[in-house]
């Protein structure tokens, strides 16, 4: 739909990122000494608009598909699928007596004393209790076979799946994180049998205890492995007809690593958070640039906004939380909020007049009031649209239409029409509680994300893309009195350019559930040995050089005996006095994590975890040009907008400026407006803002 600024890079490849989101997807091509961008609606099956935007930023670069070396590709596809209750019809064979471990769950109620609230995955179970079947077999701690699998139960449970219409069989038995032969041997009876049924054990997809969390997560896995695969086999189809069939292709998954089709259309559940990893990803990226180490990452798109937080390294979600949709998948992702405050988010009235924005979405079709495209009610977008933020000439390129005329309609008929409240006297100040509303949705979120888990936002820089982030960033750090927002060059498509910047990853674990005093060094060394065997076996199967390229890090998880709940440190060998080094950092973290520790209790080793890597091509932008501190060059023209709040308007005269030529050095005082083709940043009264050499834009409170 539009296409971007080329920008000098010292790439010697020619890569290509495309990030599907709910209601664009945004293409970015390296190539050489040039980066080329590009965004277009994400259509139903998106890998039609991710296949034609790929062609399409090649056809505008002039580089033709077969010079293509990868393909990197962020898919919410799995996560649609989950919170949308689709996918294939699932089927569980677990061991006798544990069918409704799914259903139990761990008896956590929202509201603690409602007896009429509905449980959401027993409402919407990943797989319906018919298709639960239990065979003989049982496995006790550390891994001794007390019941061999029955194999003819197994394969009569497997036929009344299969009759009854069932794609995909999750398999689940009891302790068979610590010995997979029960799960294996089923595997192969049911492949043998019915060769065209998709398989998932929870060996495979995560061998760890907590039998509902391991059970939960491999029928999701299930679930998604037909519809993962199919969705794959159409996008490499799409784009070998395209003239892509030399280029390799990689998946972003949860854990911010790429990842081949082949190993993301066995474990699909890794790819849960693909496109918001890529976002932190971007923001990571640009703040090492720009010498940010603490970061809040707040990325805002057309349908939801993702915000995380960057402190010293990469966070990842906590078991107790790492939850998709209703649902518990205890696969390693990064950690992530999501909240349903995009640029499409619809503003509206409930039955007692209280005022809402969100999580109900225009989406990208039909899209907010202005796009003309059958909405009428209004959005944040139009409501930015109608304050003068947003220029329609000059949205996404021009080459998107927009209507200020049908965005104040929206808000007239919706808003000020409805009811008789001070704020709402006017289209402006309706606009701009639209944008108070927002604001304070987003705010709370990065509350529960710093100040309530221990991190002050007033230590940090703000990190503020997606096509909708850098209209609000500003507002945002204001709110948390932060004094520092960081917007990176193309904000619109930072996710797609995050995927230039992700190693290829594979993260594995396996269960030791054993006293740290107990625990033997050969056994350690062994099991550490077998997991990094399995990570090369992953690699080499990429064409990765493994003696060359690849990395290995290796942590465990460890616990009080008796808790819960886990903390992971690193691990180093045993070599020296090793247990003392494992307690010493456990405890420590400990400390960090809840303030104090206990010198005489037993430390328990739970998970050996290895991540084996391999650094993806470098991606170095050059500097862009120099200049002084006088940005007049880039000034396009002045115009009123409103500031303020919707009980105390401000609309003041404002200057707009192209981004495009805006040089390093050049300094804009706020209010201020700058227009790009994928976005528009807003520079509020006291605030100003700083042209990077990386073409970044830093902005101030000062």
């Amino acid at each position: 739909m539009a296409n971007g600024p080329s920008r000098e890079m010292t790439e010697t490849t020619t890569r290509i990122g495309a990030d599907v989101g709910g209601t664009n997807t945004d293409i970015v091509l390296v190539n050489g000494g040039e980066e080329h961008t590009y965004k277009l609606p994400t259509t139903d099956d998106p890998s039609e608009s991710t296949a034609e935007g790929v062609h399409e930023v090649c056809r505008r670069a002039g580089v033709s598909p077969e010079e293509v070396d990868t393909v990197l590709h962020g898919t919410t596809v799995g996560t649609n699928a989950v919170i949308e209750h689709e996918g294939a019809k699932t089927g569980m064979i677990t061991t006798d007596g544990f069918r409704d471990t799914v259903h139990i769950g761990r008896h956590r109620k929202t509201h603690t004393f409602s007896l009429q609230q509905e449980i959401p995955h027993q409402k919407n179970p990943i797989v319906q209790r018919q298709h639960r079947k239990t065979v003989d077999e049982r496995i006790y701690p550390p891994g001794e076979v007390v019941e061999p699998l029955d194999d003819q139960s197994v394969l009569a449970a497997a036929e009344e799946l299969v009759e009854d219409g069932v794609e995909s069989i999750a398999v689940c038995y009891l302790h068979s994180y610590l010995n997979t032969e029960h799960e294996d041997r089923t595997k192969e009876l049911i492949k043998q049998e019915y060769p065209e049924v998709f398989v998932s054990t929870s060996n495979e997809v995560v061998a760890q205890f907590r039998e509902y969390e391991r059970f939960s997560t491999t029928a999701i896995n299930a679930r998604l492995a037909p519809v993962m695969s199919s969705y794959l086999d159409r996008l490499q189809k799409r784009l070998n007809e395209k003239g892509f069939a030399n280029s390799d292709v990689l998946i972003m998954q949860s854990n911010g690593g790429m990842a081949s089709i082949r190993e993301v259309s066995r474990r699909p559940v890794t790819t849960l958070l693909s496109g918001p990893a890529a976002g932190v990803l971007s923001a990571q990226f640009s703040g090492k640039q720009s010498d940010d180490s603490k970061l809040i990452t707040f990325d805002m798109g057309g349908t939801s906004a993702d915000i995380s937080v960057i402190s010293d390294g990469l966070l990842e979600k906590d078991p107790r939380d790492s939850k998709i949709g209703e649902y518990p998948a205890i696969t390693p992702m990064l950690d992530i909020e999501a909240i349903g405050s995009g640029g499409g988010s619809i503003a509206w009235f409930d039955q007692a007049q209280g005022f809402n924005v969100g999580p109900k979405s225009a989406g990208a079709d039909p899209g907010p009031a202005c796009y003309d495209r059958g909405n009428t009610e209004p959005t944040i977008s139009d409501a930015q649209l109608v304050l003068g933020r947003i220029d329609p000439d000059t949205f996404l390129g021009g080459e998107l239409e927009i209507s200020p005329e049908l965005a104040r309609e929206a808000i007239e008929t919706s808003l000020v029409g409805e009811v008789d409240q001070e704020r709402f006297e006017s289209v402006e100040q309706a606009a701009l509680a639209v944008l108070e509303v927002a604001n304070s949705n987003m705010y709370q979120s990065v509350r529960e994300q710093t100040m309530q888990r221990g991190y002050d936002p007033r230590n940090y820089t703000l990190v503020g893309f997606g096509g909708a982030g850098p209209l609000h960033a500003v507002d945002l750090a204001e709110s948390l009195e932060m004094s520092s927002v960081l917007i990176p060059p193309s904000p619109g498509i930072g996710s797609a350019r995050g995927l230039l910047t992700g190693d290829i990853q594979y993260d594995n674990q396996m269960t030791v559930s054993q006293r740290l005093t107990e625990v033997g060094a050969a056994d350690i060394e062994d099991r550490f040995e077998a997991l990094i065997d399995q990570g090369t076996d992953q690699l080499s199967s990429d064409g990765i050089d493994v003696e060359k390229d690849a990395t290995f890090h290796t942590s465990i998880d460890c616990l009080y005996e008796g808790q819960g709940y886990e903390l992971n440190i690193e691990y180093d060998g045993t070599d020296g006095n090793w247990r003392t080094r494992l307690r010493d950092r456990f405890e420590r973290k400990h400390e960090q994590e809840y303030g104090h520790f206990f010198e005489e209790d037993p430390v328990e080793l739970l998970n050996l975890r290895v991540a084996a890597s391999a650094e993806n091509n470098e991606y170095d932008p050059r500097q862009i040009q120099a200049g002084d501190k006088d940005p007049t060059q880039a000034r396009t023209t002045d115009q009123e907008i409103y500031f303020g709040s919707s009980l105390e308007p401000e609309l003041l005269q404002t200057p707009r400026y192209d981004r495009e030529d805006l040089v390093a050095g050049n300094v804009v005082e706020g209010p201020a407006i700058i227009d790009e083709f994928d976005s528009t940043i807003v520079i509020n009264p006291g605030w100003r803002g700083y042209v990077l050499e990386t073409g970044a834009l830093k902005i101030k409170n000062e």
